[in-house]
């Protein structure tokens, strides 16, 4: 019982502001750097805005997601939260960026979830993806030390688009 209680709070804590932003790395030849922001809505955990930074190299898209601030209740090992992050083309379709990525963060410390990867084109034009009422479907997934919660999202991302 404990143990879900403390895996409830870590999801809890990242979901709503636990998760700091890290700019991504920039592989040589790979595109910009796009940072926008959409608000989400995680049900139990509440409504945030999420960053998603984005870059694609050779047909890979990556993002890193993360939310205003806050800090790790607990510590959470390297490589512990696994994330499905979906995006819609304009062109129609979806776009999910999965991974279980995460650098190691002692309790206190930012949280950095991602790179998330996901095939995409030159010239995918994404968006936030706010799922038909009632679909069942999510805009995002995530684990966190074994404990699961989905987010959608409520608006589209600003100040535009992910153009790759």
């Amino acid at each position: 019982m404990r143990r879900n209680l403390t895996t409830l709070a870590v999801t809890a804590g990242l979901l709503l502001g636990g998760v700091a932003a890290a700019a991504p790395a920039t592989a040589v030849g790979a595109a910009a750097a796009q940072t926008v922001t959409a608000t989400y809505d995680c049900g139990a955990f509440g409504v945030t805005d999420l960053t998603i930074q984005a870059e694609a190299d050779n047909g890979v898209g990556s993002v890193r997601i993360s939310t205003s601030g806050g800090l790790a209740p607990v510590d959470i090992p390297a490589d512990s939260i696994t994330a499905t992050l979906r995006l819609e083309r304009a062109t129609g379709g979806t776009v999910a960026f999965s991974g279980t990525a995460n650098e190691a963060a002692a309790a206190g410390e930012p949280v950095v979830i991602g790179p998330l990867t996901g095939a995409v084109s030159a010239g995918d034009s994404l968006d936030s993806y706010i799922p038909a009422a009632g679909s069942g479907e999510v805009s995002l997934s995530l684990n966190v030390l074994g404990t699961s919660n989905t987010c959608n999202a409520v608006t589209k991302q600003t100040p535009g688009p992910i153009v790759f």
